[in-house]
């Protein structure tokens, strides 16, 4: 698609595919390659690719072989491949494409991958896809707008197709540190750009913004009360301006929110389709659903529920489930436990345990910028009794802790309850954990417990250094000293409004330690080699769910869940990682997913309806997302813009030529 004038790209569709002009691969370019970023790969010199015999030699005919690839297996015995074959929803060989002869058979799918890399499925490990694939396809996405400029120009353009009752509506995942102009919209802005209709804009968790005509339809006037955890800004005659800051919760942000009319229960359903396929562009496998606010279960659940039913579900979904009625958190887990069973569901929707909120009172505020939100003394009576509670029905639990205060008045709590209930067997964990000490890592270490990070700070870095310093931001998380004392742990997004659900801007902030602003907050210790940065988003988070023998790896054995990348992991440069994204994605020996060649061996996409929805006109994260600070000179974006707007074709007759765009630009 033109990025001017929208005009589609014409490309050739195979079933099989090859990719021409690709640089060629040799094991000795790999291998130094590799060894630059440390990890297994420094060491594949020496061990050099397992072929398929050293797998148990399979025999029979594969459904698929992918040959001709470069392949990061994070499995330590077989570190890197050619190929890798699938027979069902299970990999039976990954080696050397030599030693596959004997699985291709007639009706085997032989997929070249044109030397291009192939890594296992990510796998997200704390993000919020239940609740934000309802209303995915409403959100005009600024995850990855380069400036405030263009950011507005989408609000005007989608203001103008949104029909009367919705809303125009952005709901988080990015930050005004990643525009040029480093600034938030003001409200009259705001109401330029969207005039009559109705418009919601939300940063994080920091504060949201309604123009005149949301407050006309909300009614809120002088004599409209704050909203609970926030305050509203008012002018001199006491009337609210739109701008609504939160300040200790954000409820004072969701309850907004909640205002703003949703689609119906089919358009739904769609919608959370379309936010998979955008996860399976991405090359996502699985994630894990950390529950939320308002999302009750089992009604609010009911349209992935149905998708799980269908057999349409193409990343894998394991979830918790978060008290939702402060002050009778144990009430909600005593109705849940009589009629939902830990492990319920398949290989692609699985209840897995509590979290990431077991007692509100035990939650902390989810605002960098904001002074600390200090629990109430009833939290420990509160906590006790549920931990008790899950803990004596062998119930994982996960819990919300950003700072130290938090985790260790929860960690006085575990540890009482443990010297009655152990509780060092359960897969425990705190979520977040951007500012713990060395003596409550010891503690989570004693207890055999676990940590979930996410990548907040890549969109809120700036704020936590303001609030907290220098210092402190440089271990937030203090990813170093965790490794060390070998406490367990994985990454996830917290998508779709704390962060973007793209993990590649996560993987990025992992190797480089900067922001989407570009500031450096992370210390050099704390910052991950490529390899470590995959393994986070990927086989560590199938050990939080307890499915580390299953998926994770590329592995004789494992679940088939993979994705060809459209660049190189290992050796793009560290600014670009972001950018990254599928060509192929595969979940269970299926292709979820398919681009440029790839794209006859995948489902059709998926039709948008209504068709005035945002999703209708926009790219994703990674075709909006600018390199103008990244690469000031902007070779690398008037590259990608020619190539988006005039695609190479190949003829049947092998010539390779390019097809102009119909806006005349190029």
């Amino acid at each position: 698609m033109c990025i001017f004038c929208g005009s589609k790209s014409h490309v050739p569709v195979k079933s099989v595919s090859s990719v021409t002009g690709a640089a060629p691969l040799s094991r000795r370019s790999f291998v130094s390659n590799a060894a630059a970023f440390g990890g297994l790969y420094a060491s594949a010199k020496v061990l050099g690719p397992v072929d398929a015999n050293a797998q148990g030699a399979p025999v029979g005919r594969a459904d698929f072989v992918i040959e001709n690839a470069k392949i990061i297996t994070l499995d330590p015995k077989n570190p890197i491949a050619d190929a890798i074959a699938v027979r069902g929803d299970t990999i039976i060989a990954v080696g050397q494409r030599r030693d596959m002869a004997g699985l291709v058979q007639p009706g085997t799918n032989v997929i070249d991958a044109g030397k291009r890399t192939i890594v296992p499925g990510l796998n997200d490990s704390h993000t919020h896809f239940i609740r934000g694939g309802l209303t995915y396809s409403q959100e005009v996405r600024w995850d990855g707008v380069p400036s405030l400029t263009i950011a507005l120009r989408m609000l005007k353009e989608q203001a103008a197709r949104t029909p009367a009752p919705h809303w125009v509506q952005v709901v988080g995942g990015w930050t005004y540190h990643q525009f040029r102009e480093k600034r938030l919209p003001s409200l009259a802005e705001l109401n330029l750009a969207t005039g009559d209709v109705p418009c919601f804009v939300m940063h994080m968790y920091d504060r949201g913004m309604v123009n005149r005509a949301g407050l006309r339809v909300l009614g809120w006037n002088k004599d409209t009360p704050d909203p609970f955890g926030g305050v509203l800004a008012r002018d001199a005659q006491g009337n609210p301006t739109g701008m609504v800051i939160s300040t200790t919760s954000l409820a004072s942000l969701l309850g907004v929110f909640a205002k703003v009319p949703k689609l119906g229960s089919e358009e739904q359903i769609l919608s959370t389709r379309h936010m998979m396929r955008e996860l399976n562009r991405l090359g996502v496998t699985s994630l894990i659903d950390a529950g939320g606010g308002g999302q009750n279960y089992p009604e609010n659940y009911a349209a992935t529920a149905k998708l799980a039913a269908d057999k349409q579900l193409t990343v894998r979904i394991a979830y918790t489930l978060m008290a939702q009625r402060p002050g009778r958190e144990i009430e909600d887990y005593q109705t849940w436990l009589k009629a939902a069973k830990l492990y319920d569901g398949d290989d692609y929707f699985r209840l897995i345990g509590a979290g990431e909120y077991t007692v509100w009172a035990a939650g902390d505020n989810t605002n960098f910028a904001r002074d600390p939100v200090i629990q109430p003394p009833i939290m420990e009576e509160k906590l006790t009794e549920v931990i008790k509670f899950l803990a004596s029905n062998n119930w994982p639990f996960r819990m919300h802790a950003s700072f130290d205060y938090t985790a260790k008045r929860i960690l006085g709590v575990l540890e009482k309850v443990h010297a009655e209930t152990p509780i060092d067997k359960l897969r425990w964990g705190l979520e977040h954990a951007e500012g713990l000490s060395v003596s409550t890592l010891e503690r989570i270490r004693k207890l055999n417990g676990s940590l979930g990070l996410q990548n907040r700070m890549s969109l809120d870095g700036e704020a936590y250094v303001s609030k907290w310093g220098v210092e402190a931001s440089e271990d937030a998380p203090a990813f170093s000293r965790i490794k060390d004392m070998g406490i367990p742990f994985a990454l996830g997004t917290d998508g779709n409004r704390a962060a973007s659900h793209n993990p590649w801007s996560g993987i990025e902030w992992l190797v480089t330690g900067r922001t989407q602003g570009g500031f450096k907050h992370q210390a050099d210790r704390n910052l991950m080699n490529r390899e470590e940065a995959l393994r986070a988003y990927s086989a560590q988070g199938a050990w939080i769910s307890g499915e580390e023998n299953k998926k994770g790896t590329l592995s004789v054995g494992k679940w088939a869940d993979l994705a060809i990348l459209a660049e190189d992991y290992m050796t793009v440069p560290a600014n670009r990682i972001s950018q990254m994204q599928a060509m192929l994605t595969m979940v269970g020996g299926k292709v979820v997913y398919g681009a440029a060649g790839y794209a006859a061996l995948a489902p059709a996409p998926l039709r948008v309806s209504p068709d005035w929805l945002p999703i209708n006109h926009y790219a994703s994260f990674s075709r909006l997302a600018s390199l103008e600070d990244k690469d000031p000179t902007g070779i690398r974006q008037a590259q990608m813009m020619i190539e988006e707007a005039m695609p190479t074709v190949i003829g049947t007759d092998g010539q390779r030529w390019t097809m102009g765009c119909g806006c005349g630009l190029l």
